[in-house]
């Protein structure tokens, strides 16, 4: 997944988690489960963040803009990890019917 842009980080969120503001470079040791715990996370992340960018918009506390780039984000990083989801059920179900 794309870092997630710094400057939404300055908005307050309840569950930051461990999250950092840097992607991961590929195949860095993490196994499978681990990268996608953490993508799981981000992604949580991401909506919370738009969440309350969208509170913030109708306060009039954030621009329209920063708001609406903040929930296209998260938009995208949920949309990513379904197809991710799909795509490893669809090669769950492809092994599971493999004849050896």
């Amino acid at each position: 997944m794309n870092p997630v842009n710094n400057r939404f980080f300055s908005l307050p969120v309840a569950d930051t988690g461990q999250i950092s503001a840097t992607a991961l470079p590929p195949f860095s040791g993490m196994s499978f489960s681990e990268r996608l715990n953490s993508a799981v996370r981000e992604v949580n992340t991401l909506q919370n963040v738009s969440d309350l960018a969208a509170e913030k918009v109708m306060l009039g506390e954030l621009d329209l803009h920063e708001g609406m780039m903040a929930l296209q984000e998260a938009d995208l990083s949920m949309r990513l990890l379904v197809q991710t989801r799909s795509k490893a059920l669809e090669a769950y179900k492809e092994i599971m019917h493999m004849q050896f």
